[in-house]
């Protein structure tokens, strides 16, 4: 995969009154880097003779089916290799890959080597027995399964057509607590850009060292939060931080939640509550590893220098806000419909334990609702974009504080143990 040119991540500013970007600045690149390629999750091919070698295994259905759903989200429904359609069964493994990331889990209990068409073969054993114990025979491209009440056959592809997984070369590496960190990675990824022009900015940044840190945003908002976990990186400073892609995360958040735990083999009782939960993450120049009980995955890194999240984050704000988030939400609903005709511009504008919440639309349509707040300092007022202040008060039960510094500046977002996040005011005439 070529490696994509780093791009700024200033933003146009708009000559009319609406939003500008919170982060501003360029990537750090060389000449040389771009025209490095990053080196994909899994190694190339190289075209084989069709072999008619018969290869026959065994594996009960349970046990194939729950497998197969695990790694079944990064199968290509467009393959850019016909043969990445198939999951892999090799040497009591399963493996997916889509050549960015790749996934396999322990399957225990043959020898052998075939590639099994993922869609059509998930949608039988979806319907056969998890007891049944199914035969599976490959001799060259055609693939013949069995069970005690049936059997089917499918055209596959060669063993060797498909790639062979690339462990990435480890230079830090850590067993964390895999709850926080996942969790952490996943409330990230909404702030991340969707744009491919911002590279740096569709993955979730980790600031690795004796304090974890994780930051995203997409220009106009960013998300930031330290975390109770060490990686440490000893003397390698090209280390220090890494970006990870959002698909990335979202898929180890679906193996995190999916996959079983198996319990480790320790001596104590106590070592066995301590282990649970643990996820062993190795980093390398290319890549992440990640594994935990019967399933490891491997994932490209974004490369890049990502912006300085830290010197975004404006120190303490001399006016603080307290408001309850249920009834903020509710009063931005309200003024919704016309803010939705303004560019989404919502107004809050608070004094005297009172906060207005208002919007003016483009036909002298105007609509505003009161709510109590707590507010310290100078009475004030700024202008937000109504779809993050939405999707920031979402689900929110107690009560926010929201700090502004003055009505150009970031308004500061905290709430409970959530991430801190930055939403950049919009500009009113």
């Amino acid at each position: 995969m070529t490696r994509r040119k780093k791009a700024p991540v200033e933003e146009t500013a708009p000559e009319t009154e609406g939003q500008e970007p919170v982060l501003t600045g360029e990537e750090d690149v060389t000449p040389e880097a771009e025209h490095q390629e990053e080196e994909p999750a899994v190694e190339g091919l190289v075209e084989e003779p069709v072999s008619e070698e018969t290869v026959t295994i065994e594996v009960q259905v349970r046990e194939l089916r729950e497998a197969m759903g695990l790694i079944g989200p990064i199968v290509p429904k467009k393959p850019v290799l016909e043969a990445l359609s198939c999951v892999q069964l090799r040497n009591g493994r399963a493996m997916a890959t889509d050549l960015e990331i790749a996934a396999t889990v322990d399957l225990p209990g043959f020898e052998g080597h075939c590639l099994v068409p993922y869609r059509p073969v998930l949608d039988l054993i979806r319907h056969i027995p998890g007891h049944e114990v199914l035969a599976i025979e490959q001799r060259g491209r055609e693939l013949n399964l069995s069970w005690s009440e049936g059997k089917a056959s499918y055209e596959t592809y060669q063993p060797g057509d498909y790639p062979a997984l690339r462990e990435p070369e480890a230079k830090v590496e850590a067993i964390v607590d895999g709850d926080t960190l996942v969790s952490s990675l996943l409330s990230m990824v909404g702030y991340c850009a969707a744009e491919e022009s911002r590279p740096v900015l569709t993955g979730v940044t980790v600031y690795l060292g004796d304090s974890v840190e994780t930051a995203a945003g997409d220009g106009y908002r960013m998300a930031y939060r330290t975390l109770p976990i060490k990686i440490p990186t000893g003397s390698d400073d090209d280390m220090s931080n890494v970006i990870i892609p959002t698909r990335a995360i979202e898929f180890l958040n679906h193996l995190w939640a999916k996959a079983p735990r198996t319990a480790p083999a320790v001596d104590s009782l106590v070592e066995l509550v301590s282990s649970r939960g643990k996820l062993h993450l190795s980093f390398g120049d290319n890549g992440l590893s990640a594994s935990f009980g019967p399933v490891s995955m491997v994932s490209q890194l974004i490369a890049g220098t990502p912006p300085n999240f830290r010197q975004l984050i404006p120190a303490e704000p001399p006016i603080g806000v307290y408001i309850y988030a249920p009834d903020l939400e509710r009063a931005v609903r309200r003024v919704r419909g016309v803010a939705e005709d303004a560019r989404g511009i919502v107004r809050l504008a608070w004094e005297n334990g009172t906060m207005t919440v208002s919007a003016k639309g483009e036909e002298k349509a105007s609509v505003e609702a009161t709510i109590p707040v707590q507010a310290q300092g100078d009475p004030g007022k700024v202008a937000l974009n109504i779809k993050y202040l939405l999707e920031y008060l979402k689900g929110k039960t107690g009560m926010v504080t929201m700090g502004v510094t003055s009505s150009t500046a970031p308004v500061l977002f905290r709430y409970a143990s959530s991430p801190l996040v930055l939403i950049m005011p919009m500009f009113t005439q």
